[in-house]
């Protein structure tokens, strides 16, 4: 479940206009990308008839926007990673920090060469400007700098790129999976045009006899 559906649910327990003193609170581990959040959501109707609402996160009282940006599987957004570098130091004051190892230096650019069907083919790591919705809603669209894939042969780049949707911008090939997945299909795609071909050639009538 993700922390939308979460809050969904509550509000549709607990509507505006409920009876006065309508409660409901749910509770759900939300999960993405290797990390988890227990969040928790309730609302009630006050004495005035007023709704109101109340968010935790790992049992700590949190406010709406700042649980929307905890749990946004957005990992390369500004928003989310302030936000999460803010809970984090939180999280560890008052606990004692362990000593940490500096980051090792990494290559600006890496790449790896694949071969499928004995063609070989260069993949190369690159980033990409990308107009990009908040998965969670906490703040409008905006341009977010991705990490995706660039994929070349002997004759150049085959793919790659940015793809396009509903005005929206995405890597079109985000991780190394959707890299595997492309050339794998350029593969089958050639190897049916080939059968398809050579069964052309074997349906093709051959010259009836006398004729030159």
């Amino acid at each position: 479940m993700t922390v939308t559906q979460l809050i969904d649910q509550v509000r549709r327990q607990v509507p505006d206009g409920a009876a006065l003193g309508t409660r409901f609170k749910a509770s759900a581990i939300v999960r993405w990308s290797g990390r988890a959040h227990e969040v928790a959501v309730a609302a009630r109707m006050d004495a005035h008839g007023l709704r109101r609402e109340q968010f935790w996160c790992d049992g700590v009282r949190v406010e709406h926007a700042v649980l929307l940006r905890l749990t946004c599987p957005e990992g390369e957004c500004p928003h989310v990673l302030q936000v999460r570098a803010q809970w984090e130091a939180f999280r560890r004051k008052g606990k004692a920090t362990a000593a940490r190892t500096p980051p090792t230096p990494r290559p600006l650019i890496s790449e790896a060469t694949i071969c499928v069907g004995g063609q070989h083919f260069v993949v190369r790591p690159a980033r990409f400007p990308c107009f990009t919705p908040c998965p969670n809603g906490a703040h409008p669209a905006m341009t977010l700098e991705k990490a995706g894939f660039d994929l070349f042969d002997a004759d150049g780049c085959v793919g790659g790129g940015i793809a396009e949707s509903s005005g929206y911008r995405r890597p079109r090939l985000p991780d190394t999976g959707a890299v595997e997945a492309y050339v794998l299909g350029r593969h089958l795609e050639a190897l049916a045009v080939v059968n398809q071909a050579r069964d052309s050639s074997r349906a093709r009538p051959g010259p009836t006899p006398g004729q030159a």
